[in-house]
């Protein structure tokens, strides 16, 4: 039993079709319930004898939606547009009240013109019936007693039938939804795995719900195990040929010691050029700091003892604004990712200013410079690794241009964003946004 119950998985298409047809189902048996249950739409006419009950000073039959208005005239009420006088209904009301004939007049609406150029198509009883609205008048002394009347809705059918149809919406809508959530939920689920930053590094995907789910869910596991694993080799051949480099790096660095002072200054130069070329490569490979351990630190000594540091060397670096912020990471990657902002301003700016900002459960570190700026249609891509906002590529102005991209990786390792923006002043704006640890 456990076993079959388990192997039941309908397909998307099956559930939908279920749904719509049990909602039609319901749909139809409240529907059976409103025409069937409930009372008529409308008041029932007022017969002859009771409009002459009215005359008499009654109320009019009990339990019925009629307006009823008294007033006293001079004249006899004469018919508008849409009324006719009923010269026999009065009659009738006249015999039935004992008294002269002239002084009874009824007007009641025109009916229908099929109904009214063929009165023999009328029954009877719609004959002493009135409808929807009349006027009755009797002639009492030198004036009229005269008596509007008018057929209303029956409010309380239109109440009772509101209230039932509203009820089962409620009762429709809550299932429909449910039913509805359930089928939506693994398809958006994959959505926000599809959607990640780094989808490579994210757990595999349960593979749950439908079967048409379980198939695309199977399929981005192993897409995302084919993009980690070109990922892996890249990062590996990257990283050996880098490391390898070291090797005839060094033993150039050695024959250089054989050429003279001057030509042997500006070789050693380039040779130390390549040597962080091939440092700067392997830390943006191998991902900033994702596999080191993360503990609770304070950012603000980080970015105080780095500016001083930075100070010390001669650099124009200074902490304008600074706040206690503790977070959860590691100390030498966030050094590297702050102190790769601030280099940046130096190089192109010619000083940074450094402010912390604690709100909201998260810490802003903001490093301004005084630069030119850098077109707002590149801003978006200062992080893209081996991108430089300055084409030229010597050692005054710049390196290979991984320093903003490991920046980024390292700051993404630790839930972190980071964005530019210039200023209005003149400059350009980094901040790095990252949680605070509770």
């Amino acid at each position: 039993m456990i076993a079959r119950r388990l192997s039941f998985n309908p397909s998307i298409l099956v559930r939908i079709v279920a749904l719509v047809v049990a909602t039609l189902l319901l749909a139809l048996v409240a529907m059976m319930l409103v025409t069937f249950r409930g009372p008529p739409p409308h008041a029932r006419p007022m017969f002859l004898p009771e409009a002459a009950q009215l005359l008499r000073g009654g109320t009019g039959p009990s339990g019925t939606a009629w307006s009823i208005t008294r007033y006293r005239s001079d004249r006899a009420p004469v018919p508008d547009a849409g009324q006719e006088i009923d010269p026999p209904a009065a009659a009738q009301i006249a015999t039935l009240l004992g008294v002269p004939t002239p002084n009874i007049r009824l007007l009641r609406e025109r009916p229908p013109p099929p109904i009214r150029d063929a009165p023999m198509l009328r029954p009877d009883w719609a004959r002493n019936a009135l409808f929807r609205a009349f006027i009755i008048a009797q002639r009492t002394g030198d004036g009229w007693t005269v008596i509007q009347a008018r057929q209303g809705a029956n409010r309380r059918w239109y109440a009772i039938t509101l209230s039932l149809m509203a009820g089962i919406f409620i009762l429709l809508l809550l299932p429909a939804y449910w039913v509805a959530r359930h089928i939506a939920r693994p398809i958006r689920r994959l959505a926000e795995r599809a959607a990640a930053e780094r989808p490579e590094r994210a757990e595999p995907m349960p593979l749950t719900g439908p079967p048409e789910v379980r198939a695309v869910g199977a399929a981005y596991n192993h897409m995302r195990a084919r993009i980690a694993d070109y990922l892996n080799e890249r990062t590996a051949m990257l990283v050996a040929i880098a490391h390898d480099l070291r090797t005839p790096m060094t033993r150039l660095s050695f024959r250089l010691e054989q050429l003279p002072e001057g030509p042997r200054a500006k070789a050693q130069a380039d040779v130390e050029e390549m040597r962080a070329m091939v440092t700067n490569l392997l830390d943006f490979m191998r991902g900033g700091s994702d596999g080191a351990q993360k503990v609770r630190i304070d950012l603000s000594a980080i970015v105080e003892t780095l500016a001083d540091d930075l100070a010390d060397m001669g650099q124009d670096v200074a902490v304008k604004q600074s706040a206690r912020a503790v977070v959860r990471g590691d100390a030498v990657g966030l050094r590297r990712c702050i102190a790769n902002l601030v280099e940046n301003a130096v190089r192109y700016g010619g000083s940074a200013r450094v402010a912390m900002i604690v709100a909201d459960g998260c810490v802003t570190v903001a490093v301004e410079d005084d630069g030119p700026g850098v077109p707002p249609e590149t801003i978006e891509r200062l992080c893209e690794p081996f991108y430089r906002g300055d084409a030229s590529r010597n050692r005054e102005t710049g390196g290979v241009g991984l320093g903003l991209a490991i920046a980024r990786s390292i700051a993404e390792s630790h839930d972190g964003t980071i964005g530019f923006a210039n200023r209005a002043e003149g400059g350009l704006r980094a901040t790095l946004m990252l949680p605070l640890d509770r």
